[in-house]
């Protein structure tokens, strides 16, 4: 079996990005703001569980790449053999390899820039994005804020907070969400009502939460709706307002 080389990786599809008129800055690639998602999808599902989503339902879904990292490495070497598949749903999160507190700084960096290739390149070919924020230490901000301003975007239970690090990797967020200034946070995995509360008053969106597949398919859990009205923090579910927007 041939081994897979991620800097070739890199290599070829910065140069097809290149190519296709994509901007760089400090060397990662920038997310146009055509290529990127506005929608409000029905389902959301991680690519390894897909076929959960109902072949009906899939033009309206969002798949997500919230997945063990030895589950994504395999979808970098196939990622064009994944297209089809992929344009079959209405659209699909950000890549999320994992850069963290702790680890060594030029690794945090090819995560991040591993992300952004990915992103830019599945909207070169007309998939759309819903960009996944996902950052390790505060040296890495920069580089994770490879998509535009006031666009929504996703992250996985509040960008994984925890582990240690809950207050840093909130903080972190806060100043993400000043600057992109989203219509809607998008969030994979729980989020408390309180911190919701917190995140809606002080940056002025909403949110909607997805629950993971574990909690979905034990739990039942479902999807929320977090957002403001009349100086009252609001919780409903997710289907009930997708009726009211389709009625």
């Amino acid at each position: 079996m041939m081994q897979f080389n991620i800097l070739r990786w890199c290599d070829d599809k910065i140069s097809h990005l290149k190519e296709q008129g994509i901007t760089f800055k400090r060397g990662i690639p920038q997310l146009p703001i055509e290529y990127t998602y506005t929608g409000t999808p029905s389902a959301v599902s991680t690519f390894a569980y897909r076929n959960d989503i109902p072949e009906t339902a899939k033009a309206n879904a969002l798949l997500t790449y919230f997945m063990f990292e030895d589950k994504l490495w395999p979808r970098l070497a196939k990622i064009d053999d994944d297209i089809e598949i992929l344009k079959e749903y209405g659209g699909v999160s950000g890549f999320d390899l994992s850069p963290s507190i702790g680890m060594l700084r030029p690794r945090q960096r090819l995560s991040i820039l591993v992300n952004a290739i990915h992103a830019c390149y599945l909207g070169t070919k007309g998939i759309k994005i819903l960009p996944n924020y996902r950052a390790g230490d505060f040296g890495t901000l920069c580089a994770a804020d490879y998509f535009p301003d006031e666009c929504s975007f996703i992250v996985g239970n509040l960008g994984c907070t925890n582990n240690g690090f809950k207050a840093y990797g909130e903080y972190q967020l806060d100043i993400v969400l000043q600057k992109k200034n989203p219509s809607i946070l998008f969030v994979y995995g729980s989020i408390f009502t309180s911190e919701a509360a917190r995140l809606i008053r002080q940056h002025g969106f909403e949110i909607i939460s997805f629950p993971d597949r574990r909690n979905r398919v034990r739990n039942n859990s479902r999807s929320y709706r977090y957002y403001l009205s009349e100086d009252e923090i609001c919780k409903e579910l997710y289907a009930d307002a997708a009726k009211r927007r389709t009625a």
